[in-house]
């Protein structure tokens, strides 16, 4: 596959992409549009020029950034002159344009800006007592208010982005050391076994038989280099389970980075590896009651247990990747009314 075909096959195939894509058009007939409807000078061509030049970049940011996977730096280039770009149309736009634009842009504005900021009570008030002789400073107070709004969402993605980046850290890790543990396991199986010694018997997740007298040689012979592979996948199958259960709780992004996602593979590792700590916390017994599993089956069955117990340390990891998401400005992103920066009704939630 050529180069090109590459790049058209990984943005066709990216919902984020595509957005950004339509999203520019828009704003390159936009543009147009209000070119030829403003009464063109010195310092509108050039603010035309700007507009157009930032287009580019942004379109060029899109087409490069996923071929296979997005890149921070094109995504964030991007967003930045996409919404530069709008800016200098909204300084380009006539007196009686911009006065139709202005309940899009109170809105954008009180997504993203603070109920005390002066550059969102400026736009309000500019909304409310248009005055024509004044259209020049109201004019500069949209175009600020509107720029701190941009830069609030650009923000709150590389906010996304930074959160997505640090779970798959911790999943890899994670992953990494499960690995470690089985593997080692397998090398020095009469390390620390994964058995039990209830009355009158050796249980260990793939074995079990009699007890001969001698703990420690029953213990090798019952030991298999696979016991904690099968312990460990026991755990992760559970955490499976539980992460397509809890994913119905998290909200979706629109944004370039899937959190969802990342949430559900940091539960895998950590299934397996809780799975092997509880089942060795038993055999310590740590836990008052649960002393020895009297047959390999239970040894399974409590490893599932404590697999799917994953949920109750990654839940907390679940609540701020939700709050990391809700933070993301725009209707594509909603947050619940008692998050939004301006309060009122949140607009409807888009499916992605």
């Amino acid at each position: 596959m050529h180069e090109e075909d590459q790049r058209e096959w990984g943005t066709r195939r990216w919902p984020w992409g595509q957005r950004t894509l339509a999203r520019i058009t828009e704003l390159r007939a936009l543009l147009e549009y209000e070119w030829k409807r403003a009464e063109q000078g010195p310092c509108l061509v050039e603010l035309k020029d700007s507009a157009c030049a930032h287009l580019a970049k942004a379109e060029d940011a899109v087409d490069s950034s996923r071929k296979w996977w997005p890149r921070a730096g094109e995504v964030d280039c991007a967003l930045a002159n996409m919404n530069s770009a709008h800016t200098n149309i909204i300084r380009i736009a006539p007196v009686e344009d911009l006065r139709g634009m202005l309940p899009d842009l109170v809105a954008l504005v009180e997504e993203n800006l603070l109920p005390h900021d002066q550059r969102r009570s400026k736009i309000v008030r500019c909304a409310r007592d248009w005055k024509n002789d004044a259209a020049n400073s109201q004019r500069t107070a949209v175009v600020d208010a509107v720029r701190a709004a941009y830069r609030v969402q650009e923000r709150e993605v590389v906010r996304v982005r930074s959160f997505a980046r640090i779970v798959y850290g911790w999943a890899a890790g994670l992953l990494a050391i499960s690995i470690a543990v089985a593997v080692l396991a397998a090398l020095y199986k009469d390390a620390v076994p994964m058995c039990f010694h209830p009355l009158g018997a050796v249980v260990c997740p793939t074995l079990d038989g009699g007890f001969g007298g001698d703990l420690d040689r029953e213990y090798h012979l019952a030991t298999r280099p696979w016991d904690y592979v099968v312990v460990e996948t026991a755990g992760l199958t559970a955490a499976a389970v539980t992460a397509a259960a809890t994913l119905r709780q998290i909200r979706g992004t629109a944004t370039a980075y899937n959190v969802p996602l990342a949430l559900a593979v940091l539960k895998l590792p950590t299934g397996a590896l809780t799975a092997v700590l509880g089942l060795l916390l038993m055999r310590a017994e740590f836990v008052p009651g649960l002393t020895a599993l009297d047959t390999s089956a239970q040894i399974i069955g409590w490893a599932i247990v404590f697999g799917a117990a994953q949920q109750l340390f990654t839940r907390f990891v679940d609540e701020r990747g939700n709050a990391v998401m809700q933070a993301v400005a725009g209707p594509e992103s909603p947050r619940p009314p008692s998050t939004r920066r301006g309060g009122g009704q949140p607009p409807a939630q888009e499916v992605d």
